[in-house]
């Protein structure tokens, strides 16, 4: 992407309205997927933040769980807006509402999958 282009991304928490948009972003980067664990909720995470440019969803960070048990920030891209400097900027964004979100370490991860498992669901129920 051209970084001249990067000042006008902005970050947002996740809402409803922006849902479609992270599952459209999400479904394009698992249609060719060869991972048989790609279409589930560990996959799909639990969304916390999205990157938005000229008001459309162009990227979302999420959290996940790790094969070491322990919460992981990853993020998915259109790919032609994608760049290290901008993902950063999104996990850092993404970073802030986990640790308002997820406070107690002692259940973060239980609840982490819990949610996670419950939008997945809900989100193929609607889909």
């Amino acid at each position: 992407m051209d970084t001249t282009k990067t000042t006008n991304i902005q970050f947002d928490s996740i809402n409803i309205s922006s849902l479609k948009s992270v599952v459209n972003i999400y479904q394009s980067k698992v249609k060719d997927s060869e991972n048989k664990f790609a279409k589930s909720s560990s996959h799909f995470g639990l969304p916390l933040s999205i990157a938005s440019f000229d008001n459309r969803v162009i990227g979302y960070a999420f959290v996940a769980i790790n094969k070491a048990g322990k919460p992981e920030i990853n993020s998915y891209w259109e790919q032609e807006f994608y760049s290290v400097e901008v993902e950063q900027d999104l996990k850092f964004h993404a970073q802030n509402a986990f640790f308002t979100a997820f406070k107690d370490p002692e259940t973060r991860t239980n609840k982490i999958q819990n949610a996670a498992e419950k939008l997945f669901n809900w989100l193929n129920v609607c889909n």
